[in-house]
């Protein structure tokens, strides 16, 4: 029997299996070393070949929706009244300071003066915040159940630095001219001398200072140079007369208070060179401007320390007086006691005493006499308010006066 040959293609084919089987028993070979060998973990290859499975879908949870907040309900809505809205609290004034050097003050706004007889239209000035921020907690001596002088009426001032209330009342049977002043600052505390020159006789009357001063209110002062070797005389800061043996002095500072000094008897030129050092110490370290030397002291502390006799002013004759006086902090009460009018009831003059018991009845904490008679003068911006005694203003070396303090 004749054999077929053999094709190449069946060659191929086998020898094609043959080295598949060959590579399929090395790699089991190759396994069954690795597993001796313990590099490798059973079924490693499978988890490493196996693929991943796909991470289970988890459904995205939608936001939640937040309601719309409803806005709250107006008091108009609700038919309540709307609420006021919230002033805005006034702003602080500015503070201003008058240069002790000064030779006047800065002229007031004259639309800032009133008068009236109804005491209605001050109280409702009063209720402002610019006055209240002079006053403070401060209790005014003014007031509207005061029964006013006969056919006379309130005279007022006032800007952000002073207030002036200027009124009359019968007081001693004669025609009291009280003005209460408050002030920003003490340097609205102020003296005028005729031609800001010691003992010039250029002398002038209250009238015609206030004019040269530009005071809101001025007051007749102690005439310290009418033949009176008196008291302790300080001007700018320095002595210029030194006699505390026969007068009491009331010394002002720069911050605007009154500080007493008692006359006492100094019977040697070492005791009176030992006090005029002290003085001087004394004005340094109460930071003292001016002094008036007139007296008495009338009313210290709160209490009446009116001496029976003095050296000036006749305290226990009838003349019109004039009272510097202090309630508080840069709060002052001025008092005139004048006579009234010829053939009325009110023509009298008073004693130092009645001067004093009118200061104490208003609770003036301290009081100095100043000079009195044709003296006792009140100006309100440039008015003369008061009576004087024999009709006419006298003229004089100086006066005392109370300036606004805002610069023109």
């Amino acid at each position: 029997m004749k054999r077929k040959p053999v094709k190449t293609s069946q060659v191929i084919f086998l020898l094609i299996l043959l080295m598949l089987l060959a590579i399929t028993l090395f790699f089991r070979w190759q396994r069954a070393e690795d597993l001796r060998a313990g590099t490798l973990v059973p079924g490693a290859e499978e988890t490493a070949q196996a693929p991943e499975a796909p991470a289970p879908e988890t459904e995205t949870a939608a936001p939640e929706e937040t309601p719309e907040e409803l806005p709250e309900p107006t008091p108009e809505a609700a038919g309540e009244p709307a609420p006021e809205p919230e002033s805005e609290p006034a702003p602080e004034p500015q503070h201003y300071t008058i240069d002790e050097n000064a030779l006047s003050g800065p002229r007031p706004d004259p639309a800032r003066y009133g008068e009236s007889a109804n005491p209605s239209e001050l109280m409702a000035l009063l209720e402002s915040d610019r006055a209240k921020n002079l006053i403070g907690d401060q209790e005014l001596v003014w007031n509207p159940d005061i029964v006013l002088f006969p056919d006379s009426t309130i005279h007022w001032y006032l800007d952000d630095t002073i207030l002036v209330i200027v009124w009359q009342e019968v007081e001693a049977q004669a025609v009291g001219t009280f003005s209460e002043v408050f002030i920003a600052d003490g340097s609205q505390l102020r003296r005028k001398i005729c031609e800001d020159t010691l003992f010039s006789f250029d002398f002038h009357t209250t009238t015609t200072f206030a004019q040269q001063t530009n005071g809101v209110l001025t007051f007749g002062g102690d005439f310290y140079y009418h033949a009176r070797d008196c008291g302790i005389g300080v001007y700018q800061r320095e002595i210029y007369r030194f006699r505390p043996d026969n007068a009491d002095t009331c010394f002002i500072t720069a911050g605007g208070d009154m500080l007493f000094s008692h006359y006492e008897e100094l019977s040697s030129e070492e005791e009176i060179q030992r006090r005029r050092e002290e003085v001087q110490r004394f004005i340094e370290e109460n930071d003292v401007l001016f002094s008036l030397c007139f007296g008495p002291i009338l009313i210290e502390n709160g209490e009446d320390v009116t001496p029976y006799d003095y050296w000036w002013g006749e305290v226990r004759d009838r003349y019109a007086r004039a009272v510097l006086g202090m309630m508080g902090e840069r709060h002052y009460l001025c008092m005139n006691l004048n006579c009234g009018t010829i053939g009325t009831e009110y023509y009298n003059l008073v004693t130092l005493q009645q001067a004093t018991d009118a200061m104490m009845r208003r609770n003036v904490k301290k009081a100095y006499a100043l000079d009195g008679g044709q003296t006792a003068t009140t100006v309100l911006g440039g008015e003369l308010i008061n009576p004087v005694q024999f009709g006419e203003q006298t003229i004089i070396s100086d006066v005392i006066y109370f300036a606004t303090a805002i610069p023109n």
